[in-house]
């Protein structure tokens, strides 16, 4: 499986700001090739910082509402190491079974058994490393299922960053309030480093693909306000 690492850096002058404003680096990832509506990993940045991850998932059921704010309690879960083009289903006990036949191609698949609600929150969940810390487990997607319905969940190893305050891991995240830089990984590109400029509230590349690192790879959003 592939490793990635993303690479940020600060000045002090900058980072004075940052903690004294409480603001956080927010990394999120898209599924389905939409923006993310989950905030990944959420921390307090030093003068350079290294998030790294491997492209390994596990699969998630929970009763927390999509709502901008709320935490992503995992009530139900296949750990780490799910396969893909498989279909796990979340059984009238509330045990994910599986993998079957029935999947969907370069996709992770959930059936949704559990009657003893309208409908559950399924998503992915993946580990990472932050300036050499574990995470283990956050979520990285959200998405409402119904009884008797499938999730079909993508993941892309795009990533998206920002600042933002107020917001924390593992937890839905819908208002945006800063312009994300989104960083397209994979295909060969398996490091990427970035600092923070101040005046565009954006990530630019740095280091030594300031210069090499193909436009494509990179984008700017504007706040989804």
């Amino acid at each position: 499986m592939s490793t990635f690492n993303l690479k940020t850096a600060f000045t002090d002058d900058q980072l004075k700001v940052i903690y004294t404003t409480g603001t956080n680096i927010i990394v999120a990832k898209p599924t389905g090739g939409e923006n993310p509506n989950v905030a990944w990993q959420v921390f307090k940045p030093m003068q350079a910082n290294t998030l790294t991850w491997k492209e390994e998932y596990g699969i998630y059921a929970s009763t927390s509402q999509i709502v901008n704010g709320a935490k992503l309690s995992q009530l139900s879960r296949v750990p780490v190491g799910a396969i893909q083009n498989k279909l796990y289903t979340l059984e009238s006990n509330a045990t994910i079974s599986g993998p079957a036949s029935g999947g969907a191609p370069d996709s992770y698949a959930l059936e949704n058994k559990y009657a003893e609600r309208p409908y559950m929150t399924v998503g992915l969940f993946q580990d990472a490393n932050v300036n050499g810390t574990e995470i283990a487990g956050n979520a990285v997607s959200a998405v409402p299922v119904l009884l008797a319905s499938t999730a079909i969940m993508t993941p892309f190893t795009t990533v998206y960053i920002w600042l933002q305050s107020q917001v924390t891991s593992n937890t839905v995240i819908t208002t945006v309030t800063s312009p994300m830089t989104q960083l397209r990984f994979g295909g060969g590109v398996d490091t990427i480093s970035v600092k923070y400029d101040s005046s565009t509230g954006r990530f630019i590349p740095a280091g030594e693909n300031a210069r090499s690192l193909d436009a494509s790879l990179i984008r700017h959003i504007d706040p989804s306000l």
